[in-house]
């Protein structure tokens, strides 16, 4: 009889032990958070100064050039920020295009880049057409279209004529600059016997 009340006295002791053991380990996992979720935030992750980046064609030319005073590497939308962009779009068959701005934000490996704060697209001349001067607050560059736009308010000027307007779109390729909402335009009479000058500052029909 003592034997039998040794044994079951033993078993509660086991049992009691065994829920006691299952009870806090339980309530250690639901009281401390074990692998907790990252948080995804726009904190930059990289970084460089002085940077210099070149896109070449399949012949090994370079064809864009990017240089910027510092570049940040954002993680979460894999974006680059930088400091004083400058690009420059070099392909041989087109008029030399430098574009500045205060900051850029790059996406898309390179290929969209947003320049913001006085930003400034300048297609040098060459013997058929003169300098043309875009600028807004805001200007989207795409690279391998070779276009820039803007939705915003933008003015453009080529020799002694102005267009301002909000919404504009030139192609680098084809030379043409399309205005969208044209509030004023002022075309000099030495541009108008000019025929390419003349046809980059008309508004799209």
């Amino acid at each position: 009889m003592k034997e039998r009340a040794s044994i079951i006295v033993s078993l509660f002791i086991l049992v009691t032990l065994v829920l006691g053991t299952w009870w806090a380990a339980d309530y250690s996992q639901r009281a401390v958070e074990i692998d907790p979720p990252s948080r995804i935030t726009h904190e930059p992750d990289t970084w460089a100064k002085k940077i210099v980046l070149l896109r070449t064609d399949e012949k090994g030319f370079v064809i864009h050039r990017l240089e910027g005073d510092l570049m940040e590497h954002f993680p979460d939308d894999k974006s680059y920020e930088l400091i004083s962009p400058r690009a420059f779009a070099l392909k041989p068959e087109n008029p030399l295009t430098v574009a500045t701005s205060r900051m850029a934000v790059i996406y898309d490996e390179g290929n969209r880049i947003i320049m913001r704060g006085d930003a400034v697209i300048l297609r040098l001349g060459d013997a058929e057409r003169q300098p043309l001067n875009f600028r807004s607050d805001e200007l989207t560059l795409l690279v391998k279209e070779d276009l820039s736009y803007t939705d915003l308010p933008a003015i453009a000027t080529s020799g002694r004529s102005r267009m301002s307007g909000v919404g504009m779109r030139f192609n680098n390729a084809t030379q043409q600059l399309d205005v969208f909402k044209s509030t004023d335009v002022d075309i000099a009479p030495k541009d108008q016997a000019a025929e390419s000058p003349s046809k980059a500052l008309m508004p799209k029909p």
